[in-house]
């Protein structure tokens, strides 16, 4: 049951977000900019400076960190999907990321504002850094080193307070595992107020090559699951320091022994 825990908290997490010439680009940023800021200079520039793999790629992380989704969906190919009732109103989009966010709705509701302030959280800290570009054609592939706050710790600690919350569970049955379940799908605020704690110096950097191709004339980026991973400070990694895998361990085989006492009960 424990990592049956484990992966619904992936999930979750997963599912408010749930991937012509070569040469050296010296290109960094530190994050500041808006992406609005590369759509008005796009204006006033000529196309062969703003219609670029580069130019894209400067678009769509500036995007992230400002959470621009109208311009990030406009230079990536996030957007997979829509379902529409009998007379073709939509009902339901499929995105790659930032899914929840994205769905048509007129109101914005709790459940989005909470959403939207996760979102929030795991990209307000975004630097990247273009090292190369190489391509030609209609292809091309992009260099990027990716910074952000180190999210593995943020989920590798609460995993621990959600196992932590399992194994005191006054029940050890489905029914409590459920509940577990429902309690964790309405309340993110525990996650929040790790990430919140997290010191802004503990970060990691990524090595990521993205993907950039041209649609109708205009270059975007794929959203793989490698990119997806590094913009989110490395969220999916299992790799945690040692004394935290002990602890996890240690707490699954306690709802695992949990466990099967509840299950000699049901013979007894």
């Amino acid at each position: 049951m424990a990592k049956e825990k484990t992966l619904l908290l992936l999930f979750i997490i997963g599912s408010i977000f749930l991937c012509a010439c070569s040469g050296k680009v010296l290109s960094k940023t530190d994050g500041t900019s808006a992406a609005v800021s590369y759509a008005d200079d796009a204006k006033n520039k000529p196309e062969y400076e703003t219609n670029s793999p580069e130019h894209a790629a400067e678009c769509v992380m500036s995007s992230l960190k400002s959470l621009d989704l109208d311009t990030f969906n406009e230079y990536t190919d996030n957007y997979v999907s829509t379902t529409r009732n009998w007379i073709g109103i939509p009902i339901a989009k499929q995105y790659r990321v930032f899914n929840e966010l994205l769905q048509p709705s007129l109101i914005k509701g709790k459940h989005y504002r909470r959403n939207f302030r996760l979102s929030q959280k795991l990209t307000q800290n975004l630097s990247w850094e273009i090292t190369d570009v190489r391509g030609s054609g209609k292809k091309a592939e992009i260099d990027m080193n990716i910074t952000n706050i180190d999210l593995s710790m943020a989920t590798a600690n609460y995993t621990v307070f959600l196992l932590e919350n399992m194994a005191q569970s006054n029940g050890t049955g489905l029914g409590a595992l459920m509940k577990d379940m429902s309690d964790l799908n309405r309340d993110m605020e525990g996650f929040l107020s790790i990430i919140d704690s997290m010191d802004s110096d503990n970060t990691c950097t990524l090595s990521v090559t993205l993907s950039a191709f041209q649609e109708d004339g205009k270059w975007k980026l794929h959203i793989s699951d490698e990119f997806i991973n590094a913009f989110m400070g490395n969220i999916d990694s299992q790799e945690y320091p040692e004394e935290i895998m002990l602890k996890i361990k240690a707490l699954e085989k306690e709802i695992e022994k949990n466990a099967e006492e509840w299950a000699e009960g049901l013979f007894d």
